[in-house]
């Protein structure tokens, strides 16, 4: 039941793609970008359902463990939308998400809290509970996520209307622009030119960090040919530094997450080197302490919020 439970839920996210490509009238250059989609939302998707069958987080690693391990990330995301579906609906006030999370490391918690902020779109339940963690692991990701769905479902408004939410001001906001850059990778179906298009229409103080989630998702999820990555750093230009950055990210993750792939090192060495052609160095300096979230990371030391969850 629960194996045919998460291929519906695949199936509906290949629907929503497929729907969304046929509204923006994207044309899709690649197929194996789609193709690639509908595969790690089956992991997501099966990280949700372990989660919503037995919220036992004993119950729920034994499940991860029969998971393709390539697919981790996105199974722990979906862990994290199943685990905060359940602590909002439930009638008993129980913190399921922070049970399953205690004593793992800041990567996998990014990864469930990435898909908390997916939850929080697909369920219409509210952010401000998040937006009020002191501690940056349980809310930057979170928003990244809230990003990243809200483009997914909403882009006529959020990507096309450049909305933002009114409750994400400062850093939050450019952390909600990092997961909508995400968003765009697969709404405008990895075609470079009109992604350069996309992000060219917002202003240009939004603009770095839509190109570092592009580069973000486009090393984390895989599927282009290289020819694509290489373009990609063309149109980007000057942003090909952000791009950079977010693939470096990713292949970072899946190091940590111990779940690397040969795609994902191989996009962050095309865009790393691309921008060492450019005269950027992209260099990966650990940060001694993490700032709580009230206060605003140093403008020059904050580049992308998970090098602050990487230390």
């Amino acid at each position: 039941m629960i194996q045919q439970a998460w291929q519906i839920s695949a199936e509906q996210a290949r629907a929503q793609m497929k729907a969304n490509l046929a509204g923006r009238k994207v044309m899709v250059r690649d197929p194996k970008v789609p193709q690639r989609f509908g595969h790690t939302a089956e992991g997501m998707w099966q990280g949700y359902h372990a989660a919503i069958a037995d919220e036992e987080p004993e119950a729920i690693v034994a499940k991860l463990n029969a998971i393709d391990s390539e697919l981790l990330g996105f199974a722990l995301e979906g862990v994290g939308i199943g685990l905060a579906e359940l602590d909002a609906l439930k009638p008993q006030k129980q913190n399921r998400v922070q049970a399953f999370l205690e004593g793992t490391t800041a990567a996998y918690q990014t990864m469930v809290y990435l898909g908390v902020g997916l939850g929080l779109v697909r369920c219409k339940l509210p952010i401000e509970p998040y937006l009020n963690q002191q501690h940056p692991v349980g809310c930057w990701p979170v928003v990244d996520g809230y990003g990243f769905n809200h483009g997914i479902y909403y882009w006529q408004d959020y990507i096309d209307g450049q909305a933002i939410p009114v409750q994400l001001s400062g850093y939050l906001g450019r952390v909600f622009d990092q997961g909508l850059g995400r968003s765009i990778w697969l709404v405008d179906c990895a075609d470079v030119n009109r992604i350069a298009t996309t992000i060219g229409a917002f202003p240009a103080t939004r603009q770095a960090d839509l190109w570092g989630g592009i580069g973000y998702v486009c090393a984390s999820v895989g599927g282009a040919e290289r020819s694509t990555i290489e373009a990609l750093g063309k149109v980007a230009g000057a942003r090909v530094s952000e791009l950079a950055k977010g693939a470096a990210c990713a292949a970072k993750f899946r190091k940590l997450l111990g779940n690397q792939a040969g795609y994902t090192g191989l996009v962050s060495e095309i865009l790393c080197s691309m921008a060492a052609e450019a005269g950027i160095e992209i260099k990966d300096t650990p940060l001694k302490s993490l700032p709580n979230n009230s206060a605003e990371p140093d403008q020059q030391i904050w580049q992308h919020y998970r090098e602050y969850l990487l230390v």
